[in-house]
Protein backbone atom coordinates (compact mmCIF):
# COMPACT_ATOMS: atom_id res chain seq x y z
CA UNK A 1 0.00 0.00 0.00
CA UNK A 2 1.17 3.14 -1.31
CA UNK A 3 0.49 6.14 1.17
CA UNK A 4 1.54 9.79 0.24
CA UNK A 5 -0.64 10.50 3.65
CA UNK A 6 0.60 8.26 6.43
CA UNK A 7 -0.93 7.72 10.13
CA UNK A 8 1.74 9.93 11.28
CA UNK A 9 1.05 12.97 8.93
CA UNK A 10 -2.60 12.90 9.86
CA UNK A 11 -2.17 12.54 13.08
CA UNK A 12 0.22 15.90 12.91
CA UNK A 13 -2.78 17.60 10.99
CA UNK A 14 -5.24 16.69 12.89
CA UNK A 15 -2.93 17.81 15.91
CA UNK A 16 -2.23 21.01 14.19
CA UNK A 17 -6.16 21.78 13.77
CA UNK A 18 -7.10 20.59 17.12
CA UNK A 19 -3.87 22.40 19.24
CA UNK A 20 -5.07 25.76 17.38
CA UNK A 21 -8.77 25.34 18.31
CA UNK A 22 -7.83 27.45 21.21
CA UNK A 23 -6.71 30.43 19.73
CA UNK A 24 -8.98 29.96 16.70
CA UNK A 25 -12.16 31.16 17.92
CA UNK A 26 -11.23 34.71 18.14
CA UNK A 27 -9.51 34.08 14.50
CA UNK A 28 -12.90 33.25 12.82
CA UNK A 29 -12.91 29.94 13.12
CA UNK A 30 -16.04 28.32 11.11
CA UNK A 31 -17.54 25.04 9.84
CA UNK A 32 -19.15 24.08 7.06
CA UNK A 33 -21.20 20.89 4.89
CA UNK A 34 -21.86 20.50 1.66
CA UNK A 35 -23.92 17.71 -0.70
CA UNK A 36 -22.89 16.83 -4.12
CA UNK A 37 -22.94 14.44 -6.95
CA UNK A 38 -19.93 12.42 -7.69
CA UNK A 39 -18.25 12.20 -11.06
CA UNK A 40 -16.19 8.57 -11.81
CA UNK A 41 -13.93 9.74 -14.36
CA UNK A 42 -12.23 6.41 -14.13
CA UNK A 43 -12.03 2.31 -13.78
CA UNK A 44 -11.94 1.67 -10.02
CA UNK A 45 -10.89 -2.19 -9.76
CA UNK A 46 -12.27 -2.99 -12.63
CA UNK A 47 -15.70 -1.28 -12.61
CA UNK A 48 -16.69 1.94 -14.44
CA UNK A 49 -19.60 4.58 -15.04
CA UNK A 50 -20.74 7.92 -14.08
CA UNK A 51 -21.19 7.27 -10.01
CA UNK A 52 -24.60 8.03 -8.26
CA UNK A 53 -26.15 8.64 -5.01
CA UNK A 54 -25.58 11.57 -2.78
CA UNK A 55 -21.99 12.93 -1.73
CA UNK A 56 -20.76 15.14 0.52
CA UNK A 57 -18.18 16.96 2.91
CA UNK A 58 -18.11 18.09 6.37
CA UNK A 59 -15.41 20.44 7.35
CA UNK A 60 -13.89 23.04 9.67
CA UNK A 61 -11.40 25.98 8.89
CA UNK A 62 -9.02 28.36 10.23
CA UNK A 63 -8.46 31.59 8.32
CA UNK A 64 -4.74 32.51 8.49
CA UNK A 65 -5.44 35.72 6.49
CA UNK A 66 -8.06 37.70 5.08
CA UNK A 67 -7.75 35.70 1.74
CA UNK A 68 -6.26 32.56 2.92
CA UNK A 69 -7.60 29.39 5.14
CA UNK A 70 -6.81 26.09 5.56
CA UNK A 71 -9.69 23.34 5.92
CA UNK A 72 -9.98 19.87 7.00
CA UNK A 73 -12.77 17.43 7.03
CA UNK A 74 -14.45 13.92 6.03
CA UNK A 75 -15.51 13.51 2.41
CA UNK A 76 -17.70 11.11 0.93
CA UNK A 77 -17.93 10.69 -3.17
CA UNK A 78 -21.36 9.22 -3.43
CA UNK A 79 -20.66 5.50 -5.49
CA UNK A 80 -20.99 3.64 -8.51
CA UNK A 81 -23.45 0.74 -8.62
CA UNK A 82 -24.08 -0.93 -11.79
CA UNK A 83 -23.66 -4.60 -13.51
CA UNK A 84 -20.16 -4.02 -13.41
CA UNK A 85 -19.66 -3.88 -9.71
CA UNK A 86 -20.22 -1.20 -6.62
CA UNK A 87 -17.53 1.04 -5.67
CA UNK A 88 -18.18 3.52 -2.55
CA UNK A 89 -15.05 5.91 -1.56
CA UNK A 90 -14.36 7.97 1.92
CA UNK A 91 -11.84 9.77 3.45
CA UNK A 92 -10.68 12.95 5.07
CA UNK A 93 -8.41 15.85 4.07
CA UNK A 94 -6.42 19.11 4.33
CA UNK A 95 -6.60 21.83 1.95
CA UNK A 96 -5.28 25.14 1.53
CA UNK A 97 -8.05 27.63 0.81
CA UNK A 98 -7.88 30.79 -1.47
CA UNK A 99 -10.50 33.53 -1.82
CA UNK A 100 -10.70 36.58 -3.83
CA UNK A 101 -13.77 39.10 -3.39
CA UNK A 102 -14.73 40.24 -6.84
CA UNK A 103 -18.21 41.88 -5.72
CA UNK A 104 -20.28 42.84 -2.78
CA UNK A 105 -21.07 39.37 -1.19
CA UNK A 106 -19.39 37.20 -3.89
CA UNK A 107 -15.59 35.56 -3.43
CA UNK A 108 -14.29 33.24 -6.20
CA UNK A 109 -12.36 30.07 -4.21
CA UNK A 110 -9.31 28.30 -5.08
CA UNK A 111 -8.41 24.90 -3.27
CA UNK A 112 -5.14 22.73 -3.37
CA UNK A 113 -4.80 20.07 -0.75
CA UNK A 114 -4.38 16.16 0.42
CA UNK A 115 -6.79 13.59 0.85
CA UNK A 116 -6.50 9.73 1.84
CA UNK A 117 -9.46 8.21 0.41
CA UNK A 118 -10.35 4.39 1.52
CA UNK A 119 -12.46 2.38 -1.37
CA UNK A 120 -14.87 -0.14 -0.72
CA UNK A 121 -15.81 -2.12 -3.87
CA UNK A 122 -17.30 -4.85 -4.75
CA UNK A 123 -14.33 -6.44 -5.33
CA UNK A 124 -12.20 -5.65 -2.62
CA UNK A 125 -11.23 -3.09 -0.28
CA UNK A 126 -8.08 -0.11 -0.82
CA UNK A 127 -7.16 2.88 -0.01
CA UNK A 128 -4.81 5.95 -1.73
CA UNK A 129 -3.73 9.26 -1.21
CA UNK A 130 -5.08 11.91 -3.35
CA UNK A 131 -3.88 15.44 -4.57
CA UNK A 132 -7.51 17.30 -4.38
CA UNK A 133 -8.08 20.64 -6.28
CA UNK A 134 -11.17 22.45 -6.49
CA UNK A 135 -13.16 26.04 -7.70
CA UNK A 136 -16.20 27.53 -6.40
CA UNK A 137 -17.85 30.34 -5.48
CA UNK A 138 -19.21 31.76 -2.25
CA UNK A 139 -22.20 34.75 -1.47
CA UNK A 140 -22.37 35.95 1.87
CA UNK A 141 -25.43 36.07 3.67
CA UNK A 142 -24.47 37.77 6.39
CA UNK A 143 -21.06 38.27 8.09
CA UNK A 144 -21.22 34.84 9.76
CA UNK A 145 -22.79 32.60 6.88
CA UNK A 146 -22.59 31.87 3.58
CA UNK A 147 -23.05 29.47 0.59
CA UNK A 148 -20.72 27.96 -1.43
CA UNK A 149 -21.30 26.28 -4.87
CA UNK A 150 -17.95 24.07 -5.82
CA UNK A 151 -16.47 21.67 -7.84
CA UNK A 152 -13.81 19.30 -6.26
CA UNK A 153 -11.54 16.74 -8.25
CA UNK A 154 -9.24 14.15 -6.58
CA UNK A 155 -6.48 12.52 -8.45
CA UNK A 156 -5.86 9.16 -6.20
CA UNK A 157 -2.79 7.65 -6.85
CA UNK A 158 -2.61 4.18 -6.51
CA UNK A 159 -6.41 2.74 -5.66
CA UNK A 160 -5.90 -1.27 -6.80
CA UNK A 161 -2.54 0.09 -8.33
CA UNK A 162 -4.26 2.37 -11.08
CA UNK A 163 -4.38 5.68 -10.52
CA UNK A 164 -8.18 7.00 -10.49
CA UNK A 165 -9.82 10.21 -11.08
CA UNK A 166 -13.12 11.55 -8.88
CA UNK A 167 -14.93 14.82 -9.03
CA UNK A 168 -17.87 16.38 -7.35
CA UNK A 169 -20.45 18.77 -7.90
CA UNK A 170 -21.79 20.20 -4.47
CA UNK A 171 -23.51 22.89 -2.79
CA UNK A 172 -23.35 23.72 0.75
CA UNK A 173 -22.89 26.25 3.70
CA UNK A 174 -20.42 27.77 5.68
CA UNK A 175 -20.93 29.46 9.33
CA UNK A 176 -18.54 31.11 11.49
CA UNK A 177 -17.72 31.69 14.92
Amino acid sequence: MNTLLTPRAAALAAAFLLGSFGCARAQGLYVGANLGTPDYNSRVNGIDGGGSGLGGKVYVGLPITPGFALEGGYFNVGHINNASGKVKVRGVFVDGVGSYAFAPNWSVLGRIGLAQGRFHTSNGKDSSPALRLGAGLEYALSASTALRGEYGHYRFSSAFGHTANIGEFSLGVKIGF
